[in-house]
């Protein structure tokens, strides 16, 4: 006789975080960060990455990183493909939101690649 065990595995992924629920506790610390890290994926950290460059995120003296030109965000985002989950929270793909996309990409970026040496 032959038994075979099968066993299943569920992965839970973190609920989103509405664009309604986003605006109703946007004063709340951290919230921004958290609703845009959410359509963060490798892609878009290594689009950041091919295209403004860890060094210059790096080097930027803006805590919002406005001191990159908005140009080079803007073509960061051409590619970006995260409009079926943004649909999925109540949202939709606008230019200021894959900026901000962007730019939470870049802060991740810098979180795991720690200090860069100019």
């Amino acid at each position: 006789m032959n038994d075979t065990t099968t066993t299943t595995t569920t992965t839970t992924e973190p609920k989103l975080i509405t664009r309604k629920e986003y605006l109703d506790r946007s004063r709340e610390p951290g919230v921004f960060r958290a609703y845009y890290a959410q359509f963060v994926g490798d892609f878009e950290r290594a689009e950041v990455s091919r295209v403004i460059g860890l060094e210059r995120i790096a080097k930027s003296d803006d805590e919002h990183l406005n001191d990159i030109p908005l140009y080079l965000w803007d073509r960061c985002c051409v590619s970006f493909t995260m409009a079926s989950k943004m649909r999925e929270a109540g949202d939709y793909r606008t230019k200021a939101g894959t900026v901000c996309i962007a730019k939470e990409a870049a802060r991740q970026l810098l979180c795991l690649k720690g200090p860069v040496s100019a």
